[in-house]
């Protein structure tokens, strides 16, 4: 019996670091796959960041280190903050149907700077019994360690504990330690799954709307 929902916060509740290329190709002429692949080659280093071993000045600092582009690190800084914290639609609406029901926790890899942006301006955040992010415990989920750090921290029975994420690879760490897992496409294809697989929410009433 699941008695525990662990959620993802960037692209599954709301948009995060992703597309942030776009912005900077409209507002800086950036191209947009040239920032793709150059973030790519520096992703160790956003990890550790996300980690909490690098401030986001470090870390903007090292990424804009040797290119060629018209952006300054402050310039940086604003083009991330306007792409932060956009719904992504639905999904909330879900999670408000599961409170009370089940313990909602949490789990977020992000840097601390943007993290702190973000929970002044989302309200929405607190209906979550529990937040573990990845600078307060040193890890990232893509590490081994994260999700036994997790079960501890937390007090809770991997066997009654869903998690949900985007990334695959972070579904099958979970699942790794017994936690059952849903790869997040969008809030449809959640509520389906939630609803038919796990029995997690009530089936909608196919005749409403409609006279009887």
């Amino acid at each position: 019996m699941i008695k525990n929902i662990i959620f993802d916060l960037s692209e599954v509740i709301i948009s995060g670091y992703h597309g942030v290329e776009k912005l900077l190709q409209q507002q800086y002429s950036i191209p947009e796959e040239e920032f793709k692949k150059h973030k790519l080659v520096k992703n160790e280093l956003f990890l550790d960041t996300m980690r909490g071993n690098l401030s986001e000045q470090e870390y903007l600092e090292k990424l804009l280190q040797g290119m060629n582009w018209n952006i300054s690190v402050e310039q940086m800084k604003i083009a991330i903050r306007e792409n932060l914290n956009r719904p992504v639609p639905e999904t909330m609406n879900i999670i408000k149907e599961l409170k009370g029901k089940y313990q909602l926790i949490l789990l977020s890899d992000h840097v601390k700077e943007w993290m702190e942006y973000i929970e002044e301006r989302n309200e929405n955040l607190r209906i979550f019994d529990k937040i573990i992010l990845s600078y307060h415990i040193g890890t990232v989920k893509s590490d081994k360690a994260t999700f036994p750090t997790v079960v501890q921290k937390t007090g809770i029975v991997a066997d009654e504990t869903l998690f949900i994420d985007d990334y695959e690879k972070n579904v099958k760490n979970a699942e790794s330690v017994g936690i059952h897992g849903i790869v997040f496409e969008n809030a449809d294809q959640l509520r389906r799954v939630l609803t038919s697989e796990y029995n997690l929410l009530q089936v909608e009433n196919e005749y409403k709307g409609e006279d009887r």
